[in-house]
């Protein structure tokens, strides 16, 4: 099968200095390291059960937010969260697709455990998260918790699948995988050229329609934008339930395509030639100023130093669409297992039950987020199933470096398998199995298998013994194709 050439001109700049936090997001991993030792979590809970807060943005790249260093989009409101606890440099999610990834941060399980392997396409609405599946928002309910979820869901839409059905006492977003933001005729919005992406709907409808509550009512707001809109709806939650312990999902769609933002928004990046890639960071700065108003309603309300907020997106930046760039190594990759596709900016704060950390680059999983919410809350871990996450503050609090986690990841044809430094890549259908050294090699460029066979064994061994765990897919794979990514030939599955 001949690749798909999408874009070219890949930089060879390994990852470095450009790496390192703003000087205004924290101490330095060493500066981390010689802090003292961050407030116990019982601490915390004894003034009170913390709130938990979980923002995920929709296909944003790892090098699309300034926190971790680099310039090419400036998000000041998201680096807030790194500068009040830390910034996870390897943070990853399970899948490089969004219903696949969400269903293990909403789990704390690998989702292949049950079955959930590739994307659910918005016509697919009778298929979703197994109703034998435990979510977060079920976990915090029980305990006493108020829970809300605004935004996407994308994890099945007929009854048994609904959002206050497995959960959430509040819900108010979309069922589906994306919706317009605002109607394209609106004064003042910019909507990318149709040739980046589909053409913009002119309403919306089916798995695009916005609903709230219980009874699907149909909200018919087309006139505001919908990353605001989101944004205000999350902060009349908190404003209501601030007197009481809540769990909020907070899941943006932004900026997923199409492409839309306000057009004063654009008009802060002249320098970007290209329209559609302007329009995707002027999108992103329309959410990090959201974000901004969502920190500011949380300090507001007096709550923020008992939150604890998780921030990152479900998975990295589509190349196909051309919002990407090839200008840093790990940036474009949705659809696929390069660092691109599953690393992603993680971010986590809690400024009653953490000290600020700055940055840490011992790899972490959204699968870790659910553990976490559960030890900070002081409630005990099921046993009656499996978890497959740890907790992110204790990970934050302890010297880098003492162990190394190892992760795997599964789209059949193709597998990877992350341990420590080394990262192993295969695909059946290609029969080509490659691995790569991240430390040295974050671009994934140099193929090294060849020179290390026994970790090569060692980590296709890693991934026989985990699928052993796996269950057969719900549905099966849309759609696979070799492709070209930035110059390096891979897979898209989903």
């Amino acid at each position: 099968m001949a690749p798909m050439r999408l874009r070219r001109g890949m930089t060879a700049a390994i990852l470095g200095a450009g790496l390192a936090l703003l000087a205004a997001c924290g101490p330095g991993a060493d500066e981390a390291a010689k802090a003292p030792p961050a407030p116990e979590q019982a601490a915390a809970a004894g003034a009170g059960r913390p709130n938990v807060v979980v923002i995920i943005a929709d296909d944003l790249g790892w090098a699309d937010v300034s926190t971790y260093g680099l310039d090419r989009v400036p998000t000041p409101n998201i680096d807030r969260i790194a500068k009040d606890g830390v910034a996870f440099s390897n943070g990853y999610v399970v899948a490089p697709v969004c219903t696949v990834s969400r269903s293990g941060l909403l789990t704390g399980r690998y989702p292949q455990r049950f079955g959930i392997e590739y994307l659910n396409m918005d016509d697919e609405i009778n298929l979703g998260l197994p109703v034998s599946e435990t979510t977060i928002a079920d976990r915090l309910k029980k305990a006493g918790y108020h829970t809300g979820l605004v935004g996407k869901w994308h994890q099945g839409g007929t009854d048994e699948f609904y959002p206050t059905n497995r959960g959430f006492d509040e819900f108010y977003g979309i069922l589906g995988g994306m919706t317009t933001y605002i109607d394209p005729a609106t004064p003042g919005i910019v909507d990318a050229t149709p040739g980046r992406a589909p053409k913009t709907a002119p309403k919306r409808e089916g798995p695009q329609l916005l609903l709230k509550g219980p009874d699907r009512e149909e909200v018919h707001n087309f006139d505001k934008y919908l990353t605001y809109e989101l944004t205000d709806q999350a902060n009349d939650f908190v404003a209501r339930n601030k007197n009481d312990p809540f769990f909020l999902y907070l899941a943006y769609t932004a900026p997923h395509r199409p492409f839309q933002v306000p057009q004063e928004v654009y008009d802060r990046f002249p320098n970007i030639a290209d329209h559609g890639r302007r329009t995707y960071v002027a999108m992103i700065a329309a959410l990090d100023d959201s974000i901004g108003r969502f920190l500011d309603t949380l300090e507001a309300e007096g709550v923020r130093d008992n939150t604890l907020v998780v921030f990152l997106s479900d998975n990295g930046c589509p190349p196909q669409f051309e919002s990407c760039d090839c200008s840093h190594p790990i940036n474009a990759g949705k659809f696929t297992l390069l660092e691109g596709g599953i690393r992603v900016p993680f971010l986590l704060s809690w400024p009653k039950g953490l000290a600020a950390r700055g940055r840490i680059d011992e790899p972490v999983s959204a699968l870790d987020i659910l553990p976490t919410a559960l030890k900070a809350a002081g409630i005990a871990p099921p046993t009656d199933e499996t978890l497959d996450g740890s907790d992110l503050v204790a990970i934050a609090q302890k010297p880098q470096g003492e162990d190394e986690r190892s992760f795997v990841w599964r789209t059949l044809p193709a597998y990877a398998v992350r341990e420590g430094r080394w990262k192993l890549w295969t695909s059946i259908d290609l029969n080509r199995t490659e691995l790569f050294d991240l430390e040295a090699d974050p671009g994934e460029t140099a193929d090294v298998a060849a020179d290390h066979p026994e970790i090569v064994a060692r980590l296709r061994a890693r991934f026989d013994d985990w699928s052993k765990g796996a269950s057969e897919p719900l549905w099966p794979v849309h759609h696979k194709e070799e492709v070209e990514v930035c110059g390096r030939v891979t897979e898209f599955i989903y």
